[in-house]
């Protein structure tokens, strides 16, 4: 589990709790179901008709990612292991690595050593990889711009449900008791819409940036790693290269 992503949306939604349950209403007050047809209901389905269904199929298992500790190897240990894997090759040959490599769990550094082991050249695994990386890339963009389209679409129907609450309160001005329901649409769906696209669709699609981020820059380390062991450059300017990555971490 990922504490930051768990801290930060439990304890916004625990500090709206506490602003509701401290403003002496209860919480019956800001429960609109009109409203969260609007808001919840159009929102839904507008990003439906945005999108294709291969797309929002991937959107539950990349809240999950979200939600868990990054998967990928701190960069220092990433470097290490691929220093092993040089320092072998060089001392027993390719082959002396394909059970290991075998028995790999990262996918992407699993594909990259098994091409070394199938001999690919270097003019070759280069763009290979590359351009693994880039449909990586583009895949997780979807899912990032599903979630930037959730919270821009969750506020402008938050402004629809407000123009829609202020239109039915104008309407009846003459009857006191349709102006409260009226100015509660209006109220309610600015305020659904600000929390769903802060508190879930930003906090999500921000997450989810920085967990990309990393899984890209380890992507590059293993893509040079393995380009300059296919070209079968010395272990010292294979060290001296991957741990110069390392220098702006420290800074």
């Amino acid at each position: 589990m990922d504490k930051t992503t768990v801290i930060g949306l439990a304890g916004a939604w625990i500090i709206i709790a506490i602003a509701i349950i401290l403003g002496g209403v209860g919480f019956g007050p800001y429960i609109d179901i009109p409203s969260v047809f609007i808001v919840f209901g159009g929102t839904a389905l507008v990003i439906v008709g945005q999108f294709e269904g291969s797309d929002l199929k991937r959107f539950g298992k990349a809240l999950k990612i979200a939600l868990n500790e990054n998967k990928s190897e701190p960069i220092p240990e990433l470097i290490e292991k691929i220093i092993f894997y040089a320092t072998e090759i060089k001392k027993h040959g390719v082959m002396s690595i394909e059970q290991k490599v075998l028995a790999e769990t990262n996918p992407f550094f699993k594909e990259a050593f098994q091409l070394l082991v199938d001999g690919t050249k270097p003019d070759l695994l280069q763009p290979l990889l590359e351009t693994k990386l880039e449909h990586m890339d583009k895949r997780h963009g979807t899912i990032h711009q599903i979630l930037s389209n959730i919270g821009g679409t969750a506020g402008a129907m938050g402004m629809a449900g407000t123009l829609v609450g202020l239109v039915a309160m104008l309407a009846n001005l003459s009857d006191p008791a349709a102006v409260g329901p009226a100015m509660a649409v209006a109220l309610l769906t600015t305020l659904y819409g600000a929390l769903a696209g802060t508190l879930f669709a930003g906090l999500f699609e921000n997450k989810l940036v920085q967990k990309h981020k990393v899984e890209v820059n380890a992507c590059e380390i293993i893509i040079q790693g393995a380009v300059m062991i296919a070209a079968e450059e010395s272990i010292g300017n294979i060290k001296m290269k991957l741990n110069a990555i390392l220098v702006p971490e420290a800074e």
